[in-house]
């Protein structure tokens, strides 16, 4: 109880001369960690993985550097490979230990038998002696041919021509024309079918010749890469790797994409005259190699030291994934394995990416667990395995949840799901609400996505032994349910009755009007924040439209998002009585998460005052996602927020201490 009212106290004063910001008095955020020192989990940094495979630690194995350039887990982070013999394929990582910052675009080659990092057009000269800020040009210019709308950079030191000195492989990965940049209503690239009628992605791959030595490079003009006489072109983020996969003693190019699969461009020419034949994608028995989610980075390496070249890969969840070269080629094409994603030791608890928790006894045994989703559309389990009151609480290793008929439940974009296009095909951006949404008992799970279809998994198990029933529409009782309202850019219809509502935003669930049912507390498909009443008719529940009823202490209505298109949704937010005083208060992302206090509820009308940022940590960048827990079981509701790197923050109860006596609060 103390803790609680303690941190209100200070939220509402420490704030208040700066509603907009960060105040600097309020207490940090920490993770929230598995403390299960047994547990194996994936391995992953926060948001986008740069894999970087080296000997770190000059022990004779690989460990693995991966570089996260996002917030809040920015950093260049160390996985030792703690392994008995440098051939072990699958060793179980020691948890990430930060080295330094990262920058965008890393990558790792070698020259000379030593490993050498770029960032863009720049080389990391000292990070061997822990220098991760000091960058020298390799070159004048980030991108070496005129490109309006570069996204991807990857380069690397790699000596093309055999001459035994090394030139400059260069990838762009070019959104120009994608549509993106060159409209303000760039969704309408959909046509009324779905299909997308805009440009794809593009890349460019080139070659800058060394006409000097390693120790004082001269770069000629850029050419590009041709296959069968066409300059090389990928979806987006080309990856390039030139090594010699198929073992005829010239160098092979392996492509990645910003979507998830692999192209392999055979060199039919020499080790000094490479020529590259039409690219073919990567298979494992007739099936294509596919990662499970989008914006790879692949890293060519004899990972296993068998003599043959593999891959590792970073996703854009964070993971890294090895895929393995079975030794074996078939018409000149390199056969692999399908991806292993790498496991470490068990530290901080991590939901992919964009986490997005809710927290409750899902399996009955008395304590709160979590059920969270993330980017890769999944909905997954983190079971509590401490019991009640229990603070910190044990984790176990978290399960993706499955339907009844034994599909796991994820939801995907697929070629015309987003609003920004086909290049988000394996986003899913799932966001949850765990509750009894049919009022049998039993848990059940309400959410959105990448769609803005907003749907619930009804538990058709026992208390014990949740099962989930197939997704089902949630609906409403619409003044006309045959044409149900839409966001404006959606360019496909919803079904009858059905709420659509914009991307990406919680479907926050509570009993706002505290009549006994659950209700609905989410955006409509214009952005505004609305109430959607619960009535029972009979044996049946039914859901009304939403209503702009919920208001800032002026009573204005709530828009939370004005914007339109790729900018809109992408609100999370969160329903409890935060403040203990016995009104449902709001929850919604920020900087780190805002706290809107209820100050009155008449006529129908509920008014909320921003009191402002919960902590001084920034961890927003994308969004973050805030809810409430009650681990030690005290009858309070503690904040956790759910953020852009997959990881659970809470504030730190000592420093809810430390500003308190500032403000002279506590003695």
């Amino acid at each position: 109880m103390q803790k609680v009212l303690i941190s209100l106290a200070c939220l509402s004063i420490c704030t208040l001369p700066c509603t907009h910001g960060v105040a600097q008095d309020l207490p940090p955020l920490t993770r929230l960690k598995y403390n299960n020192p047994d547990l194996v989990v994936d391995l992953g940094v926060g948001l986008w993985a740069w894999p970087m495979p080296m000997d770190y630690d000059s022990d004779g194995d690989l460990d693995l550097l991966v570089a996260c350039p996002d917030r809040p887990s920015n950093g260049v982070w160390y996985f030792e490979n703690p392994g008995v013999n440098s051939t072990e394929r699958h060793p179980i990582f020691k948890a990430g230990v930060l080295l330094g910052p990262a920058s965008k675009d890393m990558t790792m080659s070698m020259t000379g038998g030593r490993p050498r990092i770029l960032a863009g057009n720049h080389e990391l000269t000292g990070f061997r002696d822990g220098d991760w800020k000091t960058r020298t040009a390799i070159f004048p210019s980030n991108t070496v041919i005129p490109i309006k709308h570069n996204r991807d950079n990857f380069w690397r030191f790699v000596d093309y021509d055999g001459d035994g000195v090394h030139d400059l492989l260069v990838g762009h990965g070019d959104w120009t024309d994608f549509g993106w940049f060159t409209e303000n209503d760039w969704w309408k690239n959909y046509n009324w079918q779905g299909v997308w009628t805009g440009e794809p992605l593009r890349s460019h791959v080139l070659w800058l010749r060394n006409k000097s030595t390693d120790a004082a490079p001269e770069y000629e003009a850029p050419e590009p890469l041709l296959a069968n006489g066409i300059p090389i072109n990928t979806f987006g983020r080309p990856g390039q790797n030139l090594a010699d996969f198929d073992g005829d003693g010239d160098l092979d190019l392996v492509c990645g994409s910003f979507l998830d699969s692999f192209t392999y461009f055979q060199n039919i020419g020499t080790r000094t005259k490479p020529v590259f034949s039409e690219g073919r994608p990567l298979v494992h028995e007739g099936q294509v190699i596919a990662m499970d989610l989008e914006m790879i980075v692949p890293h060519a390496i004899d990972w296993d030291r068998d003599g043959d070249v593999d891959l590792i890969v970073g996703d854009e969840d964070g993971r890294v994934a090895f895929i393995e070269h079975t030794g074996t080629v078939v018409d000149g094409m390199p056969q692999f394995e399908t991806p292993y994603y790498f496991q470490q030791v068990a530290d901080e608890l991590k939901s992919g990416a964009l986490a997005s928790p809710s927290a409750i006894d899902w399996d009955g045994d008395g304590d709160e667990d979590i059920i969270t989703g993330n980017t890769a559309g999944y909905i997954e389990f983190f079971e509590n395995l401490s019991g009640v009151g229990v603070d910190p609480p044990t984790w176990a290793a978290p399960r993706r949840l499955g339907t009844s008929d034994g599909a796991t439940i994820r939801i995907m974009a697929g070629p015309n799901g987003s609003i920004q296009g086909p290049c988000e095909a394996k986003w899913g951006y799932t966001t949850v609400s765990a509750i009894d949404w049919d009022h049998d008992g039993l848990p059940d799970i309400v959410a959105n996505s990448i769609w803005g279809r907003v749907h619930w998994y009804r538990n058709v198990g026992t208390r014990a032994e949740p099962q989930l029933a197939t997704a089902a529409p949630i609906t409403v009782q619409w003044p006309d349910p045959s044409h149900p309202p839409k966001p404006a850019w959606n360019w496909w219809n919803p079904e009858p009755g059905e709420l659509v509502t914009q991307w990406r935003t919680t479907p926050a669930t509570a009993d706002l009007n505290m009549d006994g049912l659950n209700d609905l507390v989410m955006l409509d498909h214009e952005g505004w924040l609305c109430f959607w009443r619960r009535e029972r008719r009979g044996t049946e529940l039914i859901l009304h439209p939403g209503q702009r009823v919920l208001c800032d202490q002026n009573g204005d209505p709530l828009q939370l998002n004005p914007g339109s298109g790729g900018r809109s949704g992408r609100r999370k937010l969160h329903v409890a009585d935060w403040d203990q005083d016995g009104r449902p208060d709001l929850l919604i992302n920020g900087t780190n998460a805002e706290f809107w206090r209820q100050i009155e509820h008449s006529g129908g009308v509920w008014k909320f005052q921003r009191i402002g940022d919960v902590s001084s940590t920034k961890i927003d960048a994308h969004d973050t996602s805030p809810t409430t827990v009650d681990f030690d079981a005290d009858g309070r509701r503690d904040l956790m927020i759910g953020a852009e790197d997959g990881r659970f923050y809470f504030p730190d109860p000592t420093g809810f201490y430390v500003c308190s006596k500032k403000l002279g609060l506590m003695k």
